[in-house]
């Protein structure tokens, strides 16, 4: 079964003027729902909390608390903007083994905060965040024990400075990280990360003498130089590429050639935007 909670589902048709409402109206049926709900059995389980719905932190907690129970498979969390200095996700609700079946995890707008040891997440395949207060040894701590982790997306989070994933996620395959604007270094020595996308600005790449990465996509924001700065770095940083996708908004220097620097490059795509 499942629990998807938004408006939608709900019955819940906004109307002008019907804010609050519709706030009550949400809380008071999830509430409800859940008091009335078996406490097993689900497998999939979405919050879709809108910013006019004012729904407190205790209600959320109280909410995944309840929801979350052994042999749950996916949990999305979607939360407006204002949440992410306001609420921090709850690790408690995955302790007792609950979070041991999810393998998929999407949360957006909140704080993240696993300690160190946390090994809560045994089968996470795919984790998605997006706008997460969590810095780097945060989400080290999260990922370390994530031994089934094949795909990871980082989005708009503004704390990360440094990410490393260290080389015993066998299964990850897939890596995006987007826009998170204090981010300096990637360090990956994860043995099968063929998929890489990129988008922000500028930063440390290390991916390991023995990279496999098959397929890049990077995205400079609007650094300029974008496909010379790919052509004559990424050869030593990625040796293996087959695919390589660059977006470039300005090139001011002359771009060499790139025939001799990809020895198994298969396709080049470069596309030039403008800034404005």
């Amino acid at each position: 079964p499942k629990l998807i909670f938004s408006e939608e589902t709900l019955g819940l048709k906004q109307k002008e003027g019907q804010n609050i409402d519709i706030a009550r109206g949400f809380t008071s049926r999830v509430d409800h729902i859940l008091k009335n709900h078996s406490d097993t059995g689900v497998k999939i389980l979405k919050f879709v909390i809108r910013d006019h719905y004012n729904v407190d932190t205790c209600h959320l907690n109280s909410w995944l608390q309840k929801a979350v129970t052994p042999g749950i498979e996916e949990v999305t969390l979607l939360l407006p903007t204002k949440h992410r200095k306001m609420y921090e996700f709850p690790c408690s609700a995955l302790l007792d083994g609950r979070g041991n079946s999810i393998w998929y995890l999407y949360l957006t707008n909140c704080a993240f905060r696993p300690p160190v040891g946390f090994d809560c997440l045994r089968s996470l395949a795919k984790l998605h965040l997006y706008g997460v207060c969590i810095t780097g040894d945060e989400l080290g701590h999260l990922i370390s024990n994530c031994f089934a982790l094949e795909e990871l997306e980082v989005s708009c989070c503004m704390k990360l400075i440094c990410l490393e994933i260290p080389f015993w996620l066998e299964r990850l395959s897939c890596l995006t990280v987007s826009q998170c604007d204090k981010l300096r270094v990637i360090k990956s020595t994860a043995p099968h990360l063929s998929i890489f996308d990129f988008f922000g600005e500028p930063v440390q790449l290390v991916l390991g003498e023995s990279s496999k990465v098959k397929d890049l996509r990077v995205g400079y924001s609007f650094a300029p130089n974008a496909v010379s700065y790919a052509i004559t770095k990424l050869p030593f940083i990625a040796p293996h590429l087959e695919t390589l996708t660059v977006y470039s908004f300005c090139e001011r220097v002359s771009t060499p050639m790139v025939a001799d620097k990809f020895i198994h490059i298969k396709h080049l795509n470069i596309y030039f935007g403008r800034s404005e």
